[in-house]
């Protein structure tokens, strides 16, 4: 249970940016208090009591554990790994394949999907020459958030390495995306006409009805059904 705490606490730690988001600590005291309990009580001949010197022991040895499991694993992502030779460039994928797994569960699909996507960003002799230093410093998600803002972005096809994974919808990805676009859109014009928050949510809940992965293509983002979206949740959102 400490083991799967703490290599969860750094997943999504990495994952949402900060180690000190309430979605995170929360669950994680609950669950030293539940391996706490649970310590306690199978080595203790008396009945544990929270507000006692002995629960407080037993705490410390479940968060003990528990840092070590995070420090384990975050040395794993610290250190360059998933080595491979792109376009001439010697690259490490670690941190792309493990920075991806609540999306795509599967890690060789992960890793196909990361192989691909710096493939076709290297292609490019320009992109290739900005962004080598980024790529073999193992940052090629740093790098493909970049890219997305770039006019290069639908012209490299990225949206052609989702082709073969199975995406899938979690809290988390529906969030970040959220937060995004809410980024975009503060201080726009857009905000003076329409309540950000609730355009983003309409939009989340409506991808939501369609698989990840189509979404994230172009194809889809210029469809009739993304464009009767955005209409649809640009009206219900005006002020």
């Amino acid at each position: 249970m400490l083991y799967g705490a703490g290599k969860e606490f750094i997943d999504a730690s990495r994952q949402l940016g900060s180690f000190f988001r309430p979605e995170i600590i929360v669950p994680v005291l609950l669950m030293l208090i539940l391996s706490t309990w649970l310590i306690g009580s199978g080595l203790s001949r008396e009945k544990l009591k929270f507000k006692s010197l002995a629960f407080l022991k037993y705490f410390g040895i479940s968060f003990v554990i528990f840092a070590i499991v995070a420090f384990f694993s975050l040395s794993s992502y610290v250190v360059p790994k998933n080595f491979v030779t792109i376009n001439g460039l010697k690259i490490p994928l670690g941190k792309c394949i493990d920075g991806n797994v609540r999306v795509i569960p599967n890690e060789e699909e992960r890793k196909e999907y990361c192989e691909c996507y710096v493939e076709k960003i290297t292609n490019d002799p320009e992109l290739k020459a900005k962004y080598q230093l980024k790529l073999e410093g193992d940052k090629a998600n740093d790098v493909f958030k970049e890219i997305q803002s770039s006019p290069k972005f639908l012209e490299l096809g990225i949206d052609e390495c989702l082709n073969s994974v199975s995406m899938k919808w979690t809290d988390n990805v529906a969030k970040s995306m959220k937060e995004n676009w809410i980024k975009e859109l503060t201080g726009t014009e857009f905000e003076t006409t329409n309540n950000i928050n609730e355009y983003c949510d309409c939009l989340i809940d409506a991808y939501r009805e369609y698989p990840m992965n189509k979404i994230m293509t172009d194809k889809f983002l210029e469809s009739q059904e993304a464009i009767g979206i955005d209409e649809k949740c640009t009206e219900l959102s005006r002020k």
